[in-house]
């Protein structure tokens, strides 16, 4: 897809994955910029299983309308007769939500494409504004109305969805998107700051402790990985949000992994889209993993005697040239290739950084740093 967008961002991100069960796992990512030809900014909102890209861009004119890009072929989305059209989410139907305006101040009203028709979509309680943001295969919608109130449209019913705040506050809860398992991201102010959000069910789980700085979560995947950002320059993904590490009492915040700028949306094979912004104009982004490196064992924060069985694979876009391990910032051993299956002496100690990592073609490095206790 790389040669459709105007320009690569010379820019590698290191990822690091808190997976499942006992293994872990790192993403090299490359970057590149999503640009609407002849646009003079662009916006990347969302991405799909199919790897379908949408989002909005103002023309020459100063209009502003919604895109699709597909196959290396950007297509022009507007809902008729609006003056302004924005794309914000794709399922993997081909499902369009989003939001128009119409002639007026304060008009604007959500929208879902089915099958090539616009249907409105507008909360009842809206009373100026509603948003569509998401919407899943199972056809469930989400959004915000009036800048302060989530919603969930399922089965032709709406519902006013609002998180929980302090006593006292205002409601002002914002919807971002839906994944196809159901889950819901957002954010809530709260505390005198955004607090972003995922939702299962009955269970809500914040990013970050109440009077954090500004945070919101913006896209979910079916591997509960989330994206998001704390202002136009600070994107930030984390991985298997719920995972198997304990209860929902004994679990901890997840860690947040940088990536180049405000991340919108991730699919399930880790593709992220997002924006940045230079000082000559706002653009989207495609961030692609480039080299994933797995580590079945040791597990993070395990106890082990030695010698210690390493086990390691590694896939990516190019050659891997080989795996290394660092203990405590220094090389014990390599092998060439991508599998990595030994019984290693490794020094004692206790708390001992134990670095796996992937070494492709390129040059280009995906690292899992493990901590662990060797006897």
């Amino acid at each position: 897809m790389s040669r459709h967008f105007v320009s690569l961002i010379v820019l590698e991100g290191v990822l690091s994955v808190a997976a499942l069960a006992q293994t872990s796992t790192a993403v090299a990512y490359d970057y590149a910029t999503v640009v609407f030809p002849g646009a003079i900014s662009t916006s990347a909102n969302g991405i799909n299983n199919n790897n379908v890209i949408v989002g909005s861009f103002v023309d020459s004119a100063s209009f502003q309308h919604g895109y699709l890009y597909r196959a290396g072929k950007y297509t022009k989305v507007d809902f008729p007769g609006a003056t302004a059209t924005e794309v914000l989410g794709i399922n993997d139907d081909g499902d369009l939500v989003g939001v128009y305006q119409l002639p007026g101040p304060l008009n604007f009203h959500g929208f879902l494409r089915h099958n090539g028709e616009f249907h409105k979509v507008d909360a009842p309680a809206a009373t100026f504004s509603t948003v569509a943001t998401g919407v899943n295969n199972s056809g469930t919608i989400v959004g915000t109305y009036d800048g302060a109130h989530g919603f969930i449209y399922r089965d032709g019913a709406y519902k006013t969805w609002n998180a929980p705040q302090l006593p006292g506050e205002p409601k002002q809860t914002q919807l971002n998107g839906i994944g196809n398992k159901g889950w819901i991201v957002g954010q809530v102010f709260s505390g005198g700051n955004w607090r972003g959000f995922w939702i299962d069910a009955s269970d809500l789980d914040f990013l970050e402790p109440l009077y954090s700085t500004d945070n919101e979560v913006t896209g979910i995947n079916g591997r509960s990985d989330i994206v998001g950002c704390h202002d136009a320059a600070a994107g930030f993904v984390s991985f298997n949000v719920e995972n198997a590490e304990g209860g929902e009492k004994t679990e901890k915040f997840p860690v947040q992994h940088a990536i180049s700028s405000c991340a919108s949306s991730i699919n399930f094979a880790r593709v992220i889209v997002g924006n940045y912004f230079t000082t000559a104009r706002p653009d989207g982004f495609l961030a692609v993993p480039a080299l994933t490196v797995t580590v079945a064992s040791p597990a993070n924060h395990s106890s082990l005697s030695n010698p210690v069985h390493i086990s390691a694979a590694a896939t990516g876009s190019r050659p891997v040239s080989q795996i290394q391990v660092w203990v405590n910032s220094k090389k014990v051993l390599q092998v060439n290739g991508g599998s990595l299956s030994v019984n290693a002496m490794l020094p004692a100690g206790q708390n001992e950084r134990v670095g796996i990592q992937a070494i492709d073609a390129k040059g280009t490095v995906a690292k899992v740093v493990q901590t662990v206790t060797i006897q």
